[in-house]
């Protein structure tokens, strides 16, 4: 699926949405300032399917994706998304929360957080193409 043009106004800003079977949905905005290269490798990878883990304050979603560290943070609050490079994880941060390894910031959760709150380690997350 080929990813469209943001409307007017950024050329930095996707928005793509969220859900999860039986769950409900959401919207997560991804910012290619932040990290331009992951991002941009995301939103080609969209749609992504994948199921999900639970760790302490962060929910991830495995991909297949291999990207090198990318204007690195350790420090996150709760809504942000990241990309762990030497997992090929996207994560989603459920607080406050410092990192062992360095992560490459790419959006934030702008509707449905309460979402990844529910949900459960198995679940299985839709990312799909910007809306």
């Amino acid at each position: 699926m080929a990813v469209e043009a943001p409307p007017a106004g950024s050329v930095s800003r996707l928005v793509c949405a969220v859900s999860v079977g039986g769950k409900g949905g959401g919207r997560i905005a991804m910012y290619r300032h932040l990290a331009p290269l992951t991002v941009n490798a995301v939103a080609r990878s969209l749609p992504l399917s994948s199921r999900v883990t639970l760790q302490p304050a962060m929910v991830s979603l495995f991909t297949q994706l291999r990207i090198g560290v990318e204007k690195p943070r350790m420090k996150f609050a709760r809504g942000d998304v990241a990309f762990l490079p030497s997992g090929g994880l996207i994560c989603v941060f459920l607080g406050e929360a410092k990192s062992d390894r360095p992560l490459n910031p790419i959006g934030q959760v702008e509707s449905g957080v309460e979402l990844f709150d529910a949900l459960k380690s198995g679940d299985v997350v839709n990312l799909s193409a910007p809306v």
